[in-house]
């Protein structure tokens, strides 16, 4: 047996190395690009321009985010046309989760190990947390929209 057939069997692999998947997959890279660029842009724009403070920033971004991804990931990344009001509300659920891990981490280990790293005010500990953050989200989302919100 090959090492191909040996990984089909895997359930798991199985159900995520197909066409379908890879699409969905390219699809849901693509918005979470576009995402991440007008999510980042909006949280700098409003704690660095506008002066609001992050944790204020965050929330306001994550609410014109939540509606941007929800959007395009159900009807352009998994193609979806059923089920709205279920599927926002799982959204929804993930939403709120996403919102409190995230701001719990902007302002806890990620932050202390990097002022203690770089020292207060410099560039990795103002900007380098919501990318770390923004990279863990992303990464469990596509697997909880594939197999809970949008299934």
């Amino acid at each position: 047996m090959t090492i191909k057939e040996r990984l089909m069997q895997n359930k798991l692999l199985k159900d995520f190395m197909n066409p379908e998947t890879l699409g969905q997959f390219i699809r849901y890279f693509i918005v979470g690009i576009v995402g991440f660029a007008l999510e980042y842009t909006l949280f700098i724009v409003l704690r660095d321009i506008w002066h609001l403070n992050e944790l204020l920033s965050n929330i306001m971004v994550y609410t014109v985010i939540f509606w941007f991804n929800f959007l395009l990931n159900k009807f352009f990344s998994f193609r979806s046309r059923n089920n709205f009001k279920r599927q926002l509300f799982y959204y929804g659920i993930l939403f709120v989760f996403n919102l409190v891990v995230g701001n719990v981490l902007l302002f806890s280990g990620i932050r202390y190990l990097l002022v203690l790293s770089f020292g207060e005010g410099s560039w990795p500990v103002l900007y380098l947390p919501k990318i770390l953050i923004m990279f863990f989200i992303v990464s469990w989302n596509f697997v909880l929209y594939k197999k809970v919100i949008y299934k």
